[in-house]
């Protein structure tokens, strides 16, 4: 996930702190850090500090702005995909920018909106495209604008 998004100056100086933490935590960091390719442990905490700000941004904001992705997967024979679905997407288009389609094996489909607003809104869109028939599963990527 890019954070690209938040806002720094370029060469502002950074704030140095320390922290302390369990050996345990700390050798479970380094390995997950490692597998995600980072080499660098100040670069993989600011990720994580970012996905932590996103997450409480997420879940506590109604008027803040953000964007990301909802993607479904659900089987097309019991998805109202047709009516329902472009229905909720055209009352919700002033968050949509683009939304992409992938057929896959058997009667399943992969549908990738990419959403851009108010958090209120993204949730709302989320919750009435999680209630049709036929959802196998639904999530958000979501990232804090602020």
């Amino acid at each position: 996930m890019s954070h690209a998004n938040y806002h720094h100056k370029k060469n502002a100086p950074a704030k140095r702190i320390s922290m302390s933490l369990s050996a345990e935590l700390l050798s479970k960091f380094d390995k997950s850090m490692s597998k995600a390719g980072y080499t660098d442990r100040s670069k993989a905490i600011q990720t994580a500090i970012h996905s932590f700000i996103d997450d409480y941004d997420w879940k506590l904001g109604e008027k803040e702005n953000g964007a990301g992705a909802i993607i479904m997967l659900y089987n097309n024979h019991v998805y109202n995909q047709g009516k329902k679905s472009i229905q909720i997407q055209h009352k919700y288009k002033n968050v949509i920018t683009a939304s992409t389609h992938l057929h896959l094996e058997g009667d399943n489909c992969l549908e990738t909106i990419m959403v851009k607003g108010q958090i209120k809104k993204i949730k709302e869109l989320a919750k009435y495209l999680s209630e049709n028939r036929g959802i196998k599963s639904l999530k958000v990527h979501f990232v804090s604008l602020s």
